[in-house]
């Protein structure tokens, strides 16, 4: 006799990026969630380290603005990620459709 226990325990997890990727493929949500949100993380990291060199060297070296550069990034930070998730937004709009016209 086969009890509850002797089953594999199975975690639910609610599909991420990675899987809504393997399943549908590459397409410009799924391309645009990507740049979205590794831009919202990179960019204020790339954005402060110019910021601080900005300090040491002045605004402009070797012909680079690095405190326009530096500020820039950092201002673009939140539009990234707004974006990003805009995407996966109409990501997961997409498969509640999908769901719902499998369903009827």
């Amino acid at each position: 006799m086969t009890t509850e226990s002797s089953f594999p325990k199975r975690k639910l997890r609610r599909p991420g990026l990675v899987e809504q990727t393997l399943v549908h493929g590459w397409t410009w949500r799924t391309g645009g969630a990507v740049f979205g949100l590794c831009g919202g993380i990179v960019s204020p990291l790339i954005g402060s380290v110019l910021t601080a060199i900005s300090w040491f060297t002045g605004p402009k070296w070797h012909g680079l603005f690095l405190q326009r550069d530096g500020t820039v990034l950092l201002f673009l930070t939140i539009p990234l990620l707004i974006f990003g998730a805009h995407c996966l937004d109409l990501m997961d709009k997409q498969d509640e459709e999908a769901t719902k016209s499998r369903s009827n």
